[in-house]
């Protein structure tokens, strides 16, 4: 087997992903036409199209909870945030959002868990 880097392993999952299930969807700051900060996406919107690799503003919180909505109508959404500093005040809409949305609000979820 042939060493990859941490960066040709994760593009090629997410290549993987994206060919395997229709319902893949990537988004973040600077995925797509940029190829994300550290170019794990490069070449994923070129091969995909911008509907499933797309930016983002630069809004953790928003990305999250796109990505918690998307969800829950039965996408299967891959949130790429840059640094996991800003990710803390994210975490908040999908501790917040997702189990409001639940079977016993009258919300089915179609969630893997």
């Amino acid at each position: 087997m042939a060493d990859v880097s941490l960066v040709q392993a994760l593009n090629r999952a997410l290549r993987d992903a994206l060919r395997d299930d229709s319902r893949a969807l990537v988004l973040g700051e600077d995925v797509g036409r940029n190829g994300g900060v550290f170019r794990v996406t490069e070449g994923l919107q070129g091969e995909f199209g911008e509907e499933r690799v797309f930016d983002t503003p630069l809004a953790e919180s928003a990305i999250a909870g796109v990505s918690v909505g998307l969800a829950l109508a039965g996408w299967h959404p891959v949130a790429e945030m840059q640094f996991d500093g800003s990710s803390y005040p994210a975490l908040a809409q999908v501790i917040s959002t997702s189990p409001s949305t639940g079977p016993d609000r009258g919300a089915g979820c179609p969630c893997r868990w």
